[in-house]
């Protein structure tokens, strides 16, 4: 693990969205958010314009939530050593799609895809003894639903301050289903790399979702309390244990 100027010049080099993530990555976006806000194009009458509003406030949620979650994994990579690309996973988001489709916009899911990860062939020597190692690949892949639980306090935080605002709301709950659905152990998702790295970290991280969306969720003002003290705890922990 590397920090500081190394870190800096790694970032510099290596971290970018390459065409083909982002040839996934954009249309999920949209139909992401077009799962999100299916059921506010109007219950009993299509609201077009309210539903197209709706519709671009949810896609800049989607956009921020899937950039700073990937972006997160990416940068935590380099510090490893690792390059980590995002891999799209067009059957996952037409599961979703269908999904939404037959319950009419009650179960809302992401299953965009997840990270892959290799070597920087450049920094290898002396830092890779044994090969590529399953339990960094899982923590990479944890760290990406750390970032998702980050931004769901964040919006529950904003929620909390302006109880009946949509983008709050939305934002809480794009969040807590996107760490929700990584978490599941499927192919081209990042529990399955978690799963197979660690599994004391795959049920941890299982039962910390869990716990923040009973948190979260209640919308209770000591529910978003123990989360901001729970999350804050684990930061600093995490802080003070990085070697």
């Amino acid at each position: 693990m590397v920090r500081g100027e190394e870190l800096r010049a790694r970032i510099k080099d290596y971290f970018s969205f390459e065409k083909q993530e982002l040839a996934i990555l954009i249309p999920a976006i949209f139909l992401t958010a077009f799962m999100f806000t299916f059921r506010d194009w109007g219950e009993e009458s299509f609201q077009f314009w309210e539903g197209l509003g709706n519709l671009i406030v949810v896609s800049i949620i989607v956009a921020v939530s899937f950039f700073a979650r990937f972006s997160w994994q990416k940068i935590y990579a380099l510090k490893e050593g690792y390059v980590a690309q995002f891999k799209g996973w067009w059957t996952g988001i037409l599961i979703a799609l269908v999904l939404t489709l037959v319950t009419n916009g009650r179960v809302p899911l992401v299953l965009i895809g997840g990270i892959v990860s290799s070597f920087m062939v450049r920094h290898r020597l002396g830092e890779f003894r044994y090969g590529h190692s399953y339990l960094d690949n899982a923590k990479i892949s944890y760290h990406g639903i750390v970032a998702n639980i980050h931004l769901a306090v964040f919006f529950s935080i904003g929620l909390y301050l302006f109880p009946d605002s949509y983008f709050f709301s939305k934002g809480l709950l794009l969040n807590w289903i996107m760490a929700l659905c990584a978490v599941f152990p499927l192919p081209q998702v990042d529990g399955l790399n978690i799963y197979f790295g660690s599994r004391p970290l795959y049920y941890g991280t299982a039962a910390m979702v869990g716990v923040f969306g009973i948190l979260l969720l209640t919308q209770t003002q000591i529910g978003l309390i123990l989360a901001v003290f729970i999350l804050s705890v684990g930061d600093i922990i995490s802080m003070l244990t990085e070697p």
